[in-house]
């Protein structure tokens, strides 16, 4: 129990400070505490996903992360293309090679790292594009299926570069479209397996409480440029991980 709290406490944190699910956090700490395998794994992240992201939500909305901006319609499109693309992403996850795919995942996230931390610009010719919400759901979507991830580390990345997002309002976005989609992940792949159930439900409440502070310190102490700097660092470490546990 004690090492599911600690997996639960360290992702809730990480979710709330820096906008993502936890999952890139959970997966590989459930993978090496618990010597499970990587895709039993991915199931129990989704639904540890699903706790952490609302906590996390609801400090964002209650921060008033849009600046007054009412991005509820943005929102709907991102989330129904995340549970179409989790949906597909957890059918595949059997027919797909998953180092491969983490190894394509790792450069991206290198690139993505690279932009976040030393592009100050925001701007976009793609904002208000409804069909790139819907690709940006969809492609995080599917990497949640396929990775157990929340979606986080693609979501944000892509709605700061192609949506012109400032990176605290593509967190909050990023984390309330999480829920929907990790739900989904979780109900693809864990619904008949009660152990796994219960392990994400332990993990995913301990990790509640982590998100709130995270999310608190992300608006109340942690600098934006800081919160910048750190999530591009946050990418190159995932990245690095992914290298490594691909081979």
């Amino acid at each position: 129990m004690i090492i599911y709290f600690i997996i639960g406490s360290i992702g809730g944190l990480l979710s709330g400070i820096l906008g993502i699910g936890g999952g890139v956090v959970f997966v590989p700490l459930l993978t090496y505490f618990t010597k499970s395998d990587f895709k039993t794994n991915t199931g129990v992240s989704s639904l540890a996903v699903v706790f952490v992201a609302s906590g996390s939500s609801i400090t964002y909305v209650l921060n008033d992360f849009s600046d007054g901006s009412n991005l509820l319609f943005e929102i709907l499109i991102i989330v129904f293309g995340g549970i179409c693309g989790s949906y597909i992403g957890s059918k595949l996850t059997k027919s797909i090679d998953t180092a491969s795919l983490k190894k394509i995942f790792a450069i991206l996230l290198i690139a993505s790292a690279y932009r976040i931390i030393f592009s100050t610009s925001v701007s976009s010719a793609f904002q208000d594009n409804l069909v790139l919400y819907f690709l940006i759901g969809l492609v995080s979507g599917i990497g949640s299926g396929l990775l157990g991830i929340g979606g986080g580390i693609i979501r944000i990345p892509m709605l700061i570069f192609f949506g012109g997002f400032e990176q605290i309002i593509a967190q909050g976005i990023s984390l309330l479209t999480t829920i929907p989609t990790a739900l989904t992940a979780a109900a693809t792949k864990i619904r008949k397996d009660t152990q796994l159930l219960k392990i994400g439900l332990i993990v995913g409440v301990f990790g509640v409480l982590g998100s709130i502070v995270g999310g608190t310190l992300a608006f109340n102490v942690i600098p934006r440029d800081l919160l910048n700097i750190g999530f591009g660092i946050f990418l190159t470490l995932v990245s690095i991980n992914m290298f490594i546990s691909s081979k």
